[in-house]
């Protein structure tokens, strides 16, 4: 993928010019799954959300399902498929539409933003699947038996090659191009389900080769749809490809990476997970019937007034979360409910890191092959330009929303590391900075990670020298986290006091609330790690201790320059680092044989003949009694493709 931020050309596409599609077979599954779909184009398309829906099942529809899509202005369209019948091909109406074009999407997909920015008028518009398919020999083979052009080689997925345009997940053509292609998609399904050993061994990739055939037999033009019409969530354990960071989807292809109730499973991207969270949320909203309204947007004061944008910076496990629940209440805009993850039995109050700052950073950390613990050598200059611009661009979209509520406040203990990155976009920043002794700090990252402690100072160290050089020259104030904890009354007063004296007009708005309403705020009761002063010398270096005492006394904001990381803080970290690596390898070198053994106890059972006889008989009794078939087969087709590739990926490409 291009590391600049994509051009989008006019395209001139309005939802009232697109046809949306989705074919199903009438399993409560995929029919739940439509709904899903339907649903999240409805609440997050945007101006594409108004698009008309047409979703074709394969089957009868109860009375249940059939109110729940019309509820969603869907309309519904049921076929009763023949023996081997290719499902688009049941819907004419999918290609006979008076729509300019027609979007089709599986039901395992979710719409997350508005697409239209990335729809093109013209050709065939879909992406090249994540994950290996049909062999290039076995395809052009495949290719030359129905006379047609052998497709040129794809992209390499973990050494293995891979058809191109095979996903069918979306699909974005014309209508009239539709016409053509559909129904020969239809007669290549049934002729390589006549045929399977065309395919072999791939035979569970029919839809997908049988696309391809279409595609090259109707001469139809094509264009690489770019990764925000179709990213495929991949397993955590699946190397993502490269630049998957950095894509903010407008469309996700979640497959099976979904709970029981349809909620979408956690993902390794960082925009795309903020995605799913919101989806999730809303989702939830629905069926529990309540519709969260947005926070009120608190009186800025003056309608002139400036906007100051706030960072509280501290390490984790510092109490930055509650100071800034703290700092929401005397008047700082803090964002919408639904820009917060939930609370969880390690900060039972919650986290309130804004999740579109939480995005950035971690696209930014991730970038740079390093994470909130893996810091012995980040480096932001190695954000080459393109990439800094893109990642800035997204900031600047977090930070203009959040302007938008007056002077705002944001927190996240990655802050401390990446702060000189915001600095270039902030445009009136002020700092807090929340300082607790070190070995407090350690002893609950050791409680919640299992850190060493020595470890957990280190990090502490790293995190507080990267703050304080990166803030020299912002106006700054200091909070001690035992103040907060044991009177957060007069420490607010304190803090609003200091604030006051930088005399930003910024600011002038802010009020200490009740203490009432600070005590509902704050709980003593979960500090669980007291302050050691006497057994710090023990654990602490000499640098660190001095590090402590300047903090302690207030004269750390006049340390110029900030010495560096000591050396012993520097060689503990990358030392930890490494073993964790290795860790890694271990783990991975187990998984990979215990998969060896599983591979083969599962090939063993699909070619077993007690197998092949009992689908069998499953597949006649089901037509035969008119119910859907099956997609168990299918979906360990699709897994044990994955385990594979995963295999191979992890041992080298062999």
């Amino acid at each position: 993928m291009s590391e600049d931020p994509p051009t989008l050309k006019p395209h001139g596409l309005t939802a009232e010019d697109v046809l949306v599609g989705c074919v199903v077979p009438n399993d409560p599954r995929a029919l739940a799954q439509a709904l899903r779909l339907v649903q999240s184009l409805r609440w997050f398309g945007g101006a594409f959300a108004a698009a008309e829906v047409l979703v074709g099942v394969a089957g009868g529809v109860d009375d249940g399902a059939r109110k729940a899509f019309e509820a969603q202005g869907v309309r519904l369209q049921s076929r009763r498929p023949g023996l081997g019948t290719h499902l688009p091909a049941l819907f004419p109406e999918l290609w006979e539409t008076g729509r300019d074009m027609l979007l089709l999407l599986a039901s395992d997909t979710v719409v997350v933003q508005d697409p239209l920015p990335w729809m093109r008028r013209g050709g065939v518009q879909a992406r090249s699947a994540p994950l290996p398919t049909v062999n290039p020999e076995v395809f052009a083979q495949l290719s030359r038996h129905f006379g047609l052009p052998e497709p040129p080689q794809g992209d390499l997925f973990a050494g293995t090659p891979t058809i191109p345009f095979c996903d069918a997940g979306t699909l974005l053509l014309p209508a009239t191009l539709a016409r053509r292609v559909f129904p020969l998609w239809g007669e290549y399904t049934h002729r390589l389900a006549a045929k399977p050993g065309l395919l072999h061994p791939w035979e569970n990739r029919v839809h997908q080769a049988s696309l391809h055939l279409a595609l090259s037999a109707a001469g139809a033009p094509f264009e690489e749809a770019p990764p925000e019409l179709h990213l495929q969530v991949s397993p955590s354990h699946v190397q993502p490809p490269q630049g998957s960071f950095l894509v903010d989807p407008a469309i996700l292809r979640v497959g099976d990476h979904s709970d029981a109730e349809g909620y979408l499973l956690h993902c390794p991207y960082p925009f795309p997970q903020v995605r799913i969270e919101a989806c999730n949320r809303r989702l939830r909203q629905e069926r529990e019937g309540r519709l969260v309204a947005p926070l009120p947007i608190r009186d800025s004061g003056s309608p002139a007034a400036p906007v100051t944008q706030v960072a509280v910076l501290g390490m984790h496990r510092s109490g930055t979360s509650v100071l800034t629940a703290l700092l929401r209440l005397l008047g700082l805009w803090t964002g919408d409910e639904g820009d917060f993850p939930p609370a969880d039995t390690h900060n039972e109050e919650g986290y309130w890191e804004h999740r579109g700052v939480w995005s950035v950073d971690e696209a930014i950390l991730q970038t740079l092959g390093a994470g909130w613990i893996e810091v012995a050598d980040l480096d932001l200059s190695r954000l080459d330009e393109g990439l800094r611009n893109r990642l800035a661009g997204r900031a600047l979209e977090v930070v203009r929303s959040l302007d938008r509520g007056g002077s705002w406040v944001i927190k996240d203990p990655r802050l401390c590391l990446l702060y000189p990155f915001w600095r270039e976009i902030l445009t009136r920043p002020t700092c807090i900075f929340i300082y607790r002794d070190p070995l407090p700090v350690a002893r609950s990252l050791a409680v919640r990670d299992g850190f060493p402690i020595p470890f957990g100072i280190a990090l502490w160290e790293a995190y507080t020298r990267a703050a304080l050089a990166a803030t020299r020259g912002v106006p700054r104030v200091l909070v001690f986290h035992r103040d907060l904890m044991t009177d957060p009354v007069s420490t607010l007063h304190r803090l609003r006091g200091d604030l006051m004296r930088l005399g930003d007009p910024g600011l002038a708005h802010l009020r200490v609330p009740a203490a009432e309403e600070i005590q509902a705020v704050f709980k003593p009761s979960l500090v669980h790690h007291r302050e050691e002063p006497e057994s710090e010398h023990s654990y602490l270096t000499l640098s660190q201790l001095a590090l402590r005492d300047a903090l302690a006394t207030g004269s750390a904001f006049d340390l110029d320059p900030v010495p560096p990381l000591s050396a012993g803080a520097r060689d503990l970290l990358a030392a930890y680092q490494s073993l964790r690596q290795r860790k890694v390898e271990a783990d991975l070198h187990s998984a990979l044989a215990w998969l060896d053994e599983l591979d083969t106890q599962v090939s063993t059972l699909l070619g077993s003949r007690s197998w092949k006889i009992g689908r069998a008989w499953t597949a006649a009794t089901g037509r035969f009694l008119g119910r859907p078939q099956s997609e168990d087969a299918e979906r360990i087709g699709r897994l044990i493709d994955r385990v594979r590739s995963w295999r191979r990926q992890s041992r080298g490409g062999a």
